[in-house]
């Protein structure tokens, strides 16, 4: 084995070797075709140099989304469109707005630069203080539209080892476990015609959600969701068959036990 690796190594410095060697033939050969590589690139870089002075592109005009607040810090009308760094541009304008998946900006020659710009997309809510959306990757981000009780809730995640922050994307074990269960929840036929509104995943192998803003299920792990929410989708046949107005159910067990609402 070894005296194979050491004959493949080997072999690979002659490889290139012979490459570089029949490039040299090859332009010795065909020096046309060299001199054509070489006035491109120079007509290019002149170009560039060119663009980058004329007036012809200089900008007149910013385009902005709609319904989106961002500010530059200096001025660009006047700029030329070649002289901007849009990727430092795009995540300045970035920072400014957590709540925005991402931010682009692009030339609109002659005279044009636009600003592009994606939300995101809020999949829950949960309190630091004040209601903040989650989306799926678990970036935090400040609610602007979203009316109370319109996402789900996730509760009990307050106190994390490491403190979920607003404008950044949040590694918390506990959040990560919440939003793939919520997930699967939204997916699963159990749920289907009734409404979730809490997730309670302080515990991750006691998580909790709740139905309706009225009925706690009270679960085990992730791991043991799937069987737990088929015992649930039975349970709930039977309860809604027997109109009983249950305050709990516990799918822990093979027999969920479902405690009534006094």
């Amino acid at each position: 084995m070894a005296k194979r690796s050491r004959r493949r190594y080997s072999g690979l410095v002659p490889a290139l070797l012979r490459g570089v060697w029949a490039a040299a033939r090859a332009a010795v050969r065909h020096p046309q075709w060299v001199a054509a590589v070489l006035i491109l690139a120079a007509a290019a870089a002149g170009l560039a140099r060119v663009a980058a002075k004329t007036d012809a592109f200089r900008i007149t005009a910013v385009q902005w989304p709609a319904d989106v607040r961002l500010a530059i810090r200096q001025p660009l009308i006047g700029r030329n469109l070649w002289t901007l760094d849009l990727r430092a541009l795009a995540a300045e304008l970035h920072a400014q707005a957590p709540s925005l998946k991402f931010v682009r900006v692009v030339r609109r020659l002659p005279g044009t630069l636009g600003i592009e710009a994606v939300r995101r997309v809020p999949v829950a809510e949960i309190r630091l203080g004040q209601r903040y959306g989650v989306d799926a990757e678990g970036v935090v981000f400040p609610m602007e539209s979203a009316p109370p009780g319109a996402l789900v809730r996730l509760v009990g995640l307050e106190q994390a080892a490491r403190p979920i922050k607003p404008g950044h994307a949040n590694a918390d074990e506990r959040l990560m476990v919440a939003l793939r269960v919520l997930q699967r929840l939204r997916r699963h036929p159990a749920l289907a015609g009734a409404r979730l509104t809490d997730l309670n995943a302080a515990d991750p192998q006691h998580l909790r959600f709740v139905l309706d803003d009225t009925t706690e299920i009270r679960c085990g792990s992730e791991a043991e969701l799937p069987a737990q929410l088929d015992r649930l989708r039975a349970a709930l046949r039977v309860i809604t068959a027997r109109q009983v107005a249950a305050r709990y159910i516990d799918v822990r067990f093979t027999e969920p036990v479902v405690g009534q609402a006094t």
